[in-house]
């Protein structure tokens, strides 16, 4: 894995790389700063509303637990507790949503990404590529599981200490499987593409995917990253490729002796 990484950051350390990096980085830094400055905006007209009228829209009502929950928001402390955790909580959806804006756009370098890496290290010719119409369905099968992982985790972000880990479980999921998806297509015959998703890309694979995740949670770090990761999972699928192509080789000059 060491090995990998490394020649993934001669191949990403190079004048083409870096200038393509640079797209998905300045579009997640927009979107982030963006959805920072206009969710932050919202949160606290809200808060000011609620302290100005000692009423939130949500609890108009008489009841005796209304009165005392709108007693409670009134208080300074409940609303900086509710802002504070407001900004916790979008600071890291931002960061998520960054993070998918970000895949996205490598995702669409991914084919040069993917050619150019092949071009310097394998010279790997595909047999047959893997269509859009296959790569779409698949992708749209993985969007709906991920949102029933995302449904049933929902509950479970009421549980103290529980709810900080709980969260990355659909969002790790997710950005595991595009990224399955997306090199997995572009560096893999049309049959093997299929056993890599029967697989699920190998233990390796997720082992990477897995530590890409984490870095991509680190503000900005991520973000300039995600072509660097495209590169070295590239280099996992053709290196895979070449070693099975070796054996293969081996097998039939056996058979001929």
């Amino acid at each position: 894995m060491i090995n990998l990484l490394r020649l993934g950051f001669k191949d990403f350390f190079t004048a083409k790389f870096i200038t393509l990096s640079i797209l998905p980085l300045f579009l997640s830094i927009c979107s982030l700063s963006w959805l920072s400055i206009w969710g932050g905006g919202e949160i606290f007209d809200l808060l000011s509303d609620g302290s100005k009228n000692e009423n939130f829209a949500f609890l108009e009502s008489n009841s005796a637990l209304s009165f005392i929950a709108i007693k409670i928001l009134s208080f300074s402390a409940t609303k900086w507790i509710v802002s504070i955790l407001f900004y916790i909580l979008s600071t890291f959806l931002t960061i998520i949503i960054s993070i998918v804006i970000a895949l996205i756009v490598a995702g669409f370098l991914t084919p040069v990404v993917a050619k150019e890496i092949n071009k310097r290290h394998y010279n790997y010719v595909l047999k047959s590529e893997v269509s859009t119409a296959r790569v779409l369905k698949v992708m749209m099968i993985e969007i709906m599981k991920f949102l029933g992982i995302l449904l049933v985790c929902l509950p479970l972000l009421f549980v103290p200490v529980l709810n900080f880990f709980i969260i990355n479980v659909p969002f790790f999921y997710i950005y595991y499987k595009l990224l399955l998806i997306d090199v997995g297509s572009n560096t893999l015959d049309s049959d093997k593409f299929e056993l890599a998703l029967l697989e699920g890309g190998g233990i390796k694979f997720i082992a990477f995917t897995l530590l890409f995740y984490l870095i991509s949670l680190v503000p900005l770090v991520g973000l300039f990253f995600q072509l660097y990761f495209v590169i070295v999972l590239s280099h996992l699928f053709y290196q895979r490729e070449a070693l099975l192509k070796i054996s293969e080789n081996q097998r039939e000059a056996l058979i001929k002796i």
